[in-house]
């Protein structure tokens, strides 16, 4: 093992130069029409140290640790491991190791860390990366076969600043992701996106992302499969990305695991060797088994993504929100049978001044529903990520069963406040859907381990006006997550603020596992 460490000359000249020059000005060399008055000398030079020291301590003194080949023979491969946030970069040693063990490949690895604040950032990595091909190269590394792999914000800055990183061949992503606006198709070059089910930083609602958008493309070409894969690797959290210690910001946020830091090592490398041997094995018996092993960790990992993708969708597909339809089907009652139900989502003005209906056709009727859905504002970057990937809230606009019995039986003497229905039942209805569609395995953390959904009774404005503008209530504390719905009611309508069905399903499977229930 070498351990290097990256001096920048070039950069402390500038800083120097830099530093000389706004002394210079400030003090008064320049004459009297250019003289600067500096009135509090200490705050004036505190802030000159400042910048010394984060060019000194950032880009100018990243160390670069090198672990050489364990083995003798096969295709040179070189990682260049980014850390997380507050995670330094010899704590992926034994990730990396555990790579090397289980590949065929000659894997170099360069382990970049000591960034300034212990965090990596756009000036840093650039500085990084191109030290760590450096320092591979002169340890002895003879191919061109650069890889970077990113942890979590590691991994956020390493794909965006690749375009800037030419001898990169390809990206490992653990525990995060590509830009929400970037396919993977169209990425330059090949990635792996390795996810933990149990991440609570880098949450498998947001992954699903980027399965959705992989297998949105694999309709056209199972090029993808291999080229961009992503897979889960079950009871795995965020932290076993590394090993060692890590701050109480990341351990807050993040899920206790199911297996043990070497199980996941384990796993870790034996799907980071197959997207290696796939990309850069010239051994066609290496690539056809890495091949079936990618192919079978794919359809593995598609019996948990597939899921959340599923209700995702149920709460709406852009168009319609089918978790609205099944809501008024739910309202029916003993209507059901007789009963087809349409939805639209609007949104603003257009879904205050539009009305649900029934139309009558022989003895069915044709029930149209309105909806809207509102999303919490969600970020690329790991550090803001949303709370939630989830939407905050539907808005419904239902019929009321009253309205169901007036038509078929021609009178109703019913008052609006003896409408058997409540938004407080769909609330449980949304638990019972995301429940359903969850794991066993989930379902039994959450049983045993998880927070509750607590149910409170609903909230009906005095005026019917202060509906719309009234949002679903939610909020957590130790005891679970409490939720609390918006109601209005006529004879003819039933209005709710509801639970998504994807926000229980989330909350099932992550936030109510979160040891600590004010951080998300």
């Amino acid at each position: 093992m070498v351990v290097i460490e990256v001096v920048v000359v070039v950069v402390v000249v500038v800083v120097v130069v830099i530093v000389v020059v706004v002394v210079v000005v400030a003090v008064g060399g320049g004459g009297g029409g250019g003289r600067v008055s500096v009135e509090k000398p200490g705050r004036f030079m505190l802030g000159v140290a400042l910048v010394v020291l984060t060019f000194l301590t950032g880009s100018g003194a990243v160390k670069t640790t090198i672990l050489e080949p364990i083995r003798s023979t096969g295709d040179e491969v070189g990682l260049i491991f980014i850390p997380g946030a507050y995670i330094d970069g010899d704590q992926y040693n034994q990730t990396a190791r555990a790579i090397q063990e289980a590949s065929e490949l000659r894997i170099w690895v360069a382990l970049t860390g000591h960034y300034f604040n212990s965090l990596v950032d756009n000036i840093q990595i650039r500085y990084a990366v191109e030290d760590a091909i450096e320092e591979l190269q002169k340890a002895g590394m003879v191919s061109k076969n650069f890889v970077g792999v990113g942890h979590a914000f590691g991994g956020y800055f390493l794909q965006v600043q690749s375009k800037h990183f030419a001898h990169l061949k390809a990206l490992v992503l653990l525990g995060s992701t590509l830009s929400r606006d970037i396919e993977l198709e169209d990425f330059p070059i090949p990635v792996l996106t390795l996810a933990a089910e149990l991440d609570g930083v880098t949450k498998i609602t947001r992954v699903v992302e980027e399965y959705d958008k992989l297998t949105n493309n694999l309709t056209s070409s199972l090029k993808g499969l291999y080229r961009n894969p992503v897979i889960l690797i079950e009871g795995a959290n965020h932290a076993q990305f590394a090993s060692g210690d890590v701050r109480s910001a990341i351990q807050s946020r993040d899920l206790p695991a199911n297996i043990t830091l070497d199980q996941a090592h384990a796993l870790i490398g034996q799907h980071v060797n197959t997207f290696l041997t796939v990309t850069f094995s010239t051994e066609d018996s290496q690539v056809d088994e890495a091949l079936r092993d990618l192919a079978e960790a794919f359809l593995r990992s598609v019996k948990k993504f597939q899921p959340f993708l599923d209700v995702k969708k149920l709460d709406t597909d852009g168009k319609e929100s089918m978790w609205t339809i099944l809501a008024q089907e739910y309202f029916a009652g003993v209507y059901a049978d007789r009963v087809a139900v349409y939805n639209a989502i609007l949104h603003n003005i257009h879904y205050s001044l539009v009305e649900p209906g029934i139309e009558v056709q022989g003895d069915d009727l044709i029930v149209g529903t309105i909806s809207q859905v509102h999303h919490e504002d969600k970020y690329d970057n790991v550090g803001l990520q949303a709370l939630m990937e989830s939407p905050r809230e539907i808005s419904m606009k239902l019929m009321s069963r009253d309205a169901f019995w007036k038509i078929l039986h021609g009178q109703n003497d019913s008052k609006p406040r003896t409408e058997p229905n409540t938004c407080e039942s769909l609330n449980r209805l949304a638990l019972y859907l995301a429940l359903a569609a969850s794991s066993p395995d989930a379902r039994d953390r959450y049983s045993t381990s998880g927070r509750p959904i607590i149910f409170e009774d609903d909230m009906m404005p005095w005026v019917n006006f202060l509906w719309g503008v009234s949002p679903l209530q939610m909020w957590e504390d130790k005891d679970g997550l409490h939720v609390r719905s918006v109601a209005m009611v006529t004879q003819r309508y039933h209005y709710c603020k509801v639970l998504p069905a994807y926000r229980a399903m989330e909350w099932v499977n992550v936030d109510a596992l979160r040891p600590d229930p004010a951080r998300g």
